[in-house]
């Protein structure tokens, strides 16, 4: 691999995961906008008016390396008993689950994250993919402090309110964040020697010049 590549790539990562942002690893890719037309009002939340904006699209990993993915169910106003499906490992989250349940995976794949939303009447709002009529995906907040846990993403799902640009997004509500894997640690841990080294050796050059 070409040196100069590899610690290009390796500052970039290093300024992801050692900076501190909650964003690091995870994108939510916008396509499309729209206004509410019921108020966003689930306990544990600020109160998001009618009128208010929504940005809808899907989330997408976008590395470096592995991480460990989490999925966190935060509330629900629905007359349906929705779900959420972590597709990549099969497991799934319900609105009878008490309110801070957590499922999480390994994602190394660069691209959309594998889940999906699930209304009572079996729709589904496939993250990345196809949405039922009536269903979709919206963003409520980045770096949202809920409760004493701060979640990169919080994503509410519209499970059936007629076309994707009406409702709430409060159907059902996850938070999700990611945390690197060792190896991902041991890739940075890497690359950053090698800077070191390559600026050592820079510097000698331009005592001996």
């Amino acid at each position: 691999m070409n040196i100069r590549f590899y610690i290009q790539r390796t500052v970039i990562a290093a300024m992801l995961i050692m900076g501190g942002t909650a964003h690091a690893g995870l994108s939510f890719v916008v396509t499309d906008t729209v206004t509410r037309t019921e108020a966003f009002n689930i306990a544990g939340f600020p109160v998001l008016p009618v009128g208010s904006a929504v940005s809808l699209g899907h989330l997408d990993f976008t590395g470096p390396g592995s991480q460990t993915v989490t999925y966190t169910y935060l509330g629900q106003e629905s007359g349906f008993i929705d779900k959420f499906h972590n597709t990549l490992n099969g497991t799934k989250l319900l609105e009878s689950n008490p309110v801070g349940t957590s499922i999480s995976s390994v994602v190394s794949t660069v691209g959309p994250l594998s889940f999906k939303f699930e209304g009572d009447t079996g729709k589904f709002a496939v993250n990345g993919g196809h949405w039922d009529k009536g269903t979709s995906i919206g963003l409520i907040g980045t770096h949202m402090l809920i409760g004493s846990t701060t979640y990169a993403y919080v994503l509410g799902y519209n499970d059936s309110a007629g076309t994707k640009h009406l409702g709430d997004w409060d159907d059902f509500v996850i938070g999700v964040s990611a945390v690197p894997e060792p190896e991902t640690y041991a890739m940075l841990l890497i690359g950053l020697g090698l800077i070191g080294f390559s600026i050592s050796k820079q510097k000698q050059r331009q005592i001996s010049a």
